[in-house]
């Protein structure tokens, strides 16, 4: 229970009038004084039970969204106890926006659903609330109540553009090659597995009948001798990034990228300095999410980190995205390169790539910080193929 601004304002303004009734000798001012501290203890004597039998479920629409989009958040309110009058919920999403609603009585048996947008500016993982239910006197003089309810989290993916063009790749077989990956991987029509149902996967391989038995999408995977791998490198050092912008540009470059490839029907992985993503249940929303709460390095070896880097396969695309490309870049892409068919390296900076990584064979495609990523890719992508999907 505590005393709210109104509450505060009402015995100072008591306390002015007891001020003035001392100098004055008004005893017109005191009984207005002694009103307004009546009032309060009134509001005190009104709401010091606290609140008890009051739930609220949050729902997020969507669960998932990408920088830039809106989320809806539907808060349900239910009693069980007596009735709850002159209710206040309220409602936040930490770093990006609150709510508070006013019911003037919650009673028992009956849900009041209350709905509030907020604009996802921010990438990352937010805290939603919990939610803070409290009631006041008809005054509002004194409040009681507090949190109620759990903690959701809402991913915020970063923003990603439509990129069009991808890299020719030649696979181990080389009577094979694929400017475009498949959903369905080439090779003989051997049944090899079942496994789950992955972005990017043809719906025409659908196993319907252990999809109806297990409740989930199966897809049947066929004993292939090419299969395509892709590998994201992000440069996570600070130094690299000639202001917050860039680096938030590369990590718009990078998130692109993971969902164009996988758009593709390419099982990208994403490193970044710590895990390889790739082992996960759902690879695509374990590289998005680590694109989201990515934070820049003040202090990291790139190069020395990316040297103990194993990556199995040979004939993938590899994609390295930095800021102003130095020594240490050139040294991953001198150690990643053999595993690769196909390098390109995304550079955010206001300054011209240097000439040796041109002469490198990676694919240069540079933006300036806070510029667009699809004009630039199309450009540095004539070599590829046209559009994908």
């Amino acid at each position: 229970m505590k005393i709210t601004e109104w509450g505060w304002a009402a015995l100072g303004a008591a306390l002015a009038l007891l001020v003035l009734w001392a100098i004055l000798g008004d005893v017109e001012l005191v009984a207005l004084a002694l009103l307004l501290v009546s009032a309060v203890v009134v509001g005190w004597l009104t709401v010091r039970r606290s609140i008890v039998g009051v739930t609220v479920a949050r729902r997020l629409h969507p669960a998932l969204v990408s920088e830039g989009d809106s989320v809806t958040v539907e808060l349900v309110t239910t009693t069980e106890s007596k009735n709850v009058r002159y209710a206040v919920i309220e409602d936040e999403i930490k770093q990006l926006g609150s709510a508070r609603f006013r019911v003037p009585s919650l009673t028992p048996g009956i849900a009041y659903s209350g709905v509030y947008d907020v604009s996802c500016h921010t990438r990352g993982i937010h805290e939603v609330g919990p939610t803070v239910v409290s009631k006041t006197d008809p005054f509002g003089f004194i409040r009681v109540g507090g949190p109620i309810g759990a903690v959701d989290r809402l991913v915020v993916y970063p923003r990603v553009e439509r990129l069009t063009g991808l890299p020719t790749l030649r696979g181990a077989d080389p009577s094979l090659q694929a400017t475009r990956a498949e959903s369905v991987r080439r090779g003989g029509e051997d049944f090899f597995s079942l496994r789950e149902y992955q972005t990017g996967d043809d719906l025409r391989r659908v196993h319907w009948p252990t999809t109806a038995r297990r409740d989930e999408l199966m897809i049947r995977q066929f004993e292939a001798p090419w299969e395509p791998r892709a590998l994201v490198v992000v440069d996570p050092r600070a130094s690299s990034y000639a202001n917050p912008e860039a680096f938030e540009t590369a990590i718009r470059g990078a998130a692109s990228t993971v969902h164009h490839l996988f758009r593709a029907g390419l099982g990208a992985n994403l490193w970044a300095g710590g895990e390889l993503t790739g082992l996960e249940e759902n690879p695509y929303q374990a590289a998005m999410r680590a694109l989201a709460v990515l934070q820049p390095l003040r202090s990291f070896d790139f190069g020395t980190a990316a040297g103990r880097l194993r990556v199995k396969g040979l004939g993938g695309t590899l994609v390295i995205v930095t800021g102003t490309p130095d020594a240490q870049v050139g040294s991953v892409i001198q150690h990643l390169t053999h595993h690769a068919g196909a390098v390109v390296l995304l550079t955010v900076s206001q300054r011209p790539v240097p000439g040796g990584f041109g002469h490198s064979g990676a694919t240069i495609v540079s933006v300036r910080p806070g510029d667009e990523w699809a004009r630039a890719w199309m450009r540095g992508m004539q070599w590829a193929t046209a559009g994908v999907g």
